[in-house]
């Protein structure tokens, strides 16, 4: 059992992102395979990008005699539990799918929520510093210079504040959308 959660792991691992699924595709469609140059040419992808994939299918493609990538045994069984997915969907599957997709794209809003939590903290602290800085100033005297950029300072990071709280509120809301339009389901 172990072996094959193992194996099912592998799988998934290297076949998550779409061009790895792309390239096997691409290796798939001649038995002679697919040259390194052909790949890149079909692909777009920098030399970079397309070594990082080619690393990421290990045990999936391999090079023949001829320096061509072509699939292992393993490849072609991967690719095969691909190609059954697609033929035995049906138009009932299609709402779950939605639903599985839309679940597994809302990795933004959690993101985006931290971001404006630390916003909102740090800038509470930078306030509350010239806050500090201010009661001072008042209490022990300085020049005129900080008597009046200290207040703008104090009301600009007030104004942003306010924003970072606002943006806080609305983020599930408009991430969600961003999620839907950019990430498939616009």
């Amino acid at each position: 059992m172990q072996n094959t959660d193992k194996i099912e792991g592998i799988i998934f691992q290297a076949l998550a992102h779409q061009m790895r699924r792309t390239i096997l595709k691409i290796v798939a469609l001649d038995a002679k395979g697919v040259s390194y140059t052909e790949l890149v040419t079909e692909l777009g992808l920098s030399t970079g990008k397309l070594n990082y994939h080619l690393e990421q299918l290990a045990g999936f493609i391999e090079k023949n005699e001829e320096r061509r990538y072509v699939l292992t045994p393993f490849g072609r069984k991967a690719l095969n539990q691909l190609n059954l997915v697609k033929q035995e969907m049906s138009l009932d599957d299609e709402k779950y799918v939605r639903t599985a997709g839309l679940a597994q794209k809302t990795v933004l809003q959690p993101a985006a929520k931290l971001f404006l939590l630390i916003g909102i903290f740090m800038t509470s602290v930078v306030i509350f510093v010239w806050a500090y800085l201010a009661y001072i100033a008042v209490t022990e005297g300085a020049p005129v210079i900080v008597y009046l950029l200290l207040p703008i300072l104090i009301a600009a990071g007030a104004s942003l504040l306010s924003t970072l709280i606002y943006a806080l509120r609305k983020t599930p809301e408009w991430v969600r959308r961003f999620e839907h339009k950019f990430l498939g389901e616009g």
